[in-house]
């Protein structure tokens, strides 16, 4: 484990006191005092997470107190928020943050994980393309950015003190939770997709200010680059070796693994805009960047509602992105084999509901003709492949995490290939055998080859 107490050092010592000077962190509710907050107190404590998270997360609570004339503090501060001197005209608020910092990494590390574009990319999503959309407080509330050539930051609101939690799982979500997320992100893309046809000029100067963060250059990570190499290979055994094998033609899975040859190259090609389905993606909408609420007091363990956040790898893509990586690394085919077309269906009807809204039709027939059902179905055909790629290196770090260091080399190439062939075990391996088989079964319905 990474020694992470300069990291907090920083941030109690540097960072918070500076932002509260700066009136950055202040009061939220406006008023005379708005501006006179000075710093009471400030503890920095490790956010433990479940799943996988490229930086380091860190739970803040700041408490800020009313300046006096003199710029003094006017007492101490008692438990239930007030000053103790009995003056109820000064005042003190706690705020709950978050700041995410990147792991400790040389130069040339940092420009390879593209650390400086992803902070760049959600710094926008959170002061221009957020700001747009028709529910702009259903996302974390940010606070600030920044960026040196090797550390970034960013300082959020913490949403867990508003009922927000992250789902119980890492993978295989219920229906209840994905039938939330799929519809959430209709709505995110609907509104994206409102904007482009209502407000274009205003849509393509936002669109042209974040850039591409994963695949903007190439991967040199020997590690990664073996596990990304042998994960199809491992997924197209699978699926030979499964109840599916009998199902798919040989000759489907040779050009597969053609497909695969090279796992990078495939995704940068999918990532590439395509008019006119090009929208504006999140780029990494799994369950890992989403959070629920738990609303209903008669079954308080059903969620109710779901919130994305972490844009960092925002781009501009095919909507089958999102969704088909949400659907390979989030969801399991236990769900997936008899919900399949439902789950597309909430997805988008949402969709297409959100932009006739914003556009100003009744009915959504009425909408050019390539939001209709048919469309985006073929569509997800193309792109199930995308969702598949991520999921097939991704996943086994899901259901067996492993150890990630930006400083030092963990295992050989053959201990990486060697452990690419089992981690997860035999779990992931119906999942993926899985995975193939609905590609098939889409590629069929379309006449397509493996794309």
């Amino acid at each position: 484990m990474n020694d992470t107490s300069h990291k907090e050092a920083y941030i109690r010592d540097a960072l918070i006191p500076e932002l509260v000077r700066k009136a950055i962190l202040t009061f939220t509710e406006d008023g005379p005092a708005r501006g006179n907050a000075i710093l009471q107190s400030v503890v920095v404590k490790p956010l433990v997470t479940t799943g996988f998270m490229l930086t380091i997360p860190f739970k803040v609570t700041v408490v800020l107190e009313e300046a006096t004339g003199d710029g003094e503090t006017n007492g101490e501060v008692s438990t239930n928020g007030r000053t103790t001197n009995g003056d109820e005209s000064h005042r003190t608020e706690t705020l709950h943050l978050v700041v995410k910092i990147t792991p400790d990494c040389n130069e040339e590390m940092y420009r390879n994980c593209q650390f400086e574009t992803l902070f760049e990319n959600e710094m926008i999503a959170y002061t221009e393309i957020i700001p747009t959309l028709g529910k702009a407080g259903l996302y974390p509330r940010y606070y600030h950015c920044e960026r040196k050539p090797s550390e970034a930051l960013m300082v959020m609101s913490d949403f867990s003190f508003s009922g927000w939690k992250m789902a119980p799982m890492v993978v295989n979500l219920p229906l209840d939770y994905i039938a939330l997320a799929v519809t959430e992100l209709g709505r995110f893309h609907g509104e994206c997709y409102g904007m482009k046809e209502a407000r274009p000029e205003q849509f393509e100067r936002i669109r042209r200010k974040f850039k591409e963060s994963r695949y903007a250059v190439d991967v040199t990570d020997e590690t990664w680059m073996t596990i990304m190499s042998v994960a199809p290979k491992r997924a197209i055994r699978a699926a030979k070796e499964s109840r599916f094998g009998a199902e798919i033609p040989d000759e489907y899975l040779v050009k597969l693994g053609r497909l695969y040859e090279d796992p990078w190259a495939h995704a940068k090609r999918k990532v590439l805009p395509r008019e006119p389905m090009a929208i504006i993606c999140h780029g990494d909408y799994l369950r890992n960047n989403m959070a629920f609420r738990y609303d209903d007091a008669k079954d308080p363990e059903k969620p109710t509602q779901v919130m994305m956040f972490d844009f960092q790898t925002l781009r501009y893509a095919s909507p089958m992105i999102d969704y088909a990586a949400f659907l390979a690394t989030s969801t399991g085919y236990g769900v997936r084999e008899h919900h399949f077309e439902t789950i597309f269906q909430l997805y988008h009807r949402e969709l297409v509901q959100t932009v006739a809204g914003i556009v100003g039709v009744s009915d959504v027939s009425e909408l050019p003709a390539h939001f209709s059902y048919d469309s985006f179905h073929r569509e997800l055909a193309e792109y199930y492949s995308y969702g598949f790629n991520i999921a097939s290196s991704f996943l086994m770090i899901l259901y067996e995490p492993m150890e990630i260091s930006f400083t030092e080399t963990l295992m050989t190439r053959d201990e990486a290939e060697a452990d690419a062939w089992q981690r997860g075990g035999e779990p992931l391996n119906r999942e993926l055998a899985a995975m193939v088989y609905e590609m098939y079964q889409l590629h069929s319905r379309y006449g397509l080859e493996p794309v």
